[in-house]
């Protein structure tokens, strides 16, 4: 088992970015309208920077940056996606990564952290930028539109299904991230509607009045609010500590394999990234080699291009794949 409490994280005030973070030889962001994503943009340093421009967000080719090389892939897949991101920057062999994860797509964050690991990078730092509020309160979306599909994210399936194929079995169970996205929520839970579920809420949350805006929102997911799981499985993780999440989704893990060892586990981030971080770190380190955990998220075809306002302060994560966390 792994011990995620040795994993390194830290907070910086924002006034501090440049001082308090290393110089990178690789830095990659995705663009969006957000200003706590620009900010860090411009105050990490690094001998190269990528601005990656996620399809979902619909920029056209006049409204994205030119203070950096923009990364443009052709569609919305994520394996499409991180190719194109993987193939700009080069080879990382011996290269310090930094990855600000703010703005990214989850499904294309999932991947991008398991592609990673199986291209043979040890480490890598990501950043995330806490915001002071959303916009909207508990009324904000991140999603926009979805094609209502639901599927396992490519090569993150389990070892009996096909590559993006994560079908609902009586006996299967489903570890939930819940977040604001309740439309998510929904079809995720339709999707899996014979599963015993465990949502994860984000407790302790960004800030004190983020937690009960998430609580509200989902609160409008549908009939899983009505199941005696939403109350009687329910667990909790930061909202901002991908290592805790880790920890908490390998203990959730570990007490349905004691009740059912062959059990088929989708895991569901649909909570902040730093959630999706800790579920793929998960899944990288532990879940892959079960072969029966999978990392299942519904297809967005387009996402909010700002939700938030302000930049509380960053958080940086060392995140290793390498053996030394190993726990006996």
């Amino acid at each position: 088992m792994i011990d995620y409490a040795c994993f390194y994280r830290r907070a910086i005030r924002r006034e501090n970015i440049e001082r308090e973070l290393a110089k990178f030889d690789i830095f990659v962001s995705a663009f969006n309208a957000s200003d706590r994503v620009r900010t860090v943009f411009d105050q990490v340093r690094a001998e190269k920077k990528f601005w990656l421009i996620h399809p979902e967000y619909l920029y056209t080719e006049v409204e994205r940056p030119r203070n950096a090389p923009a990364i443009c892939p052709e569609g919305t897949d994520e394996s499409v996606q991180v190719k194109a991101l993987l193939e700009a920057i080069g080879d990382l062999t011996g290269k310090t990564v930094c990855i600000d994860i703010t703005g990214f797509m989850r499904h294309v964050l999932a991947f991008l952290v398991a592609m990673l690991s199986h291209v043979g990078v040890r480490e890598f730092t990501a950043l995330y930028s806490e915001p002071d509020a959303y916009a909207k309160q508990e009324h904000t979306r991140f999603a926009t539109t979805t094609s209502g599909g639901v599927r396992s994210i490519r090569g993150m399936g389990g070892v009996g299904a096909a590559d993006g194929v994560s079908g609902a079995t009586d006996g299967d169970y489903l570890v939930l991230g819940v977040g604001y996205d309740y439309k998510l929520i929904n079809e995720v839970t339709t999707y899996k509607d014979s599963s015993t579920v465990f949502p994860l809420f984000s407790f302790p949350s960004l800030s004190a009045d983020m937690y009960q805006q998430s609580a509200i929102s989902a609160a409008r997911s549908g009939g899983i609010i009505l199941s005696d799981d939403w109350t009687a499985k329910r667990r909790f993780a930061p909202a901002n500590d991908p290592f805790s999440t880790a920890s908490v989704v390998q203990e959730i893990v570990a007490e349905i394999e004691r009740a059912s060892p062959e059990a088929e586990i989708a895991l569901s981030p649909l909570a902040t990234k730093v959630q999706v971080l800790g579920f793929a770190l998960y899944w990288c380190l532990e879940g892959k080699n079960k072969g029966t955990v999978s990392v299942l998220l519904p297809e967005c075809l387009t996402y909010s291009r700002e939700t938030s306002s302000g930049l509380r302060r960053l958080w940086s994560y060392t995140v290793e794949f390498f053996a030394p966390s190993v726990q006996g």
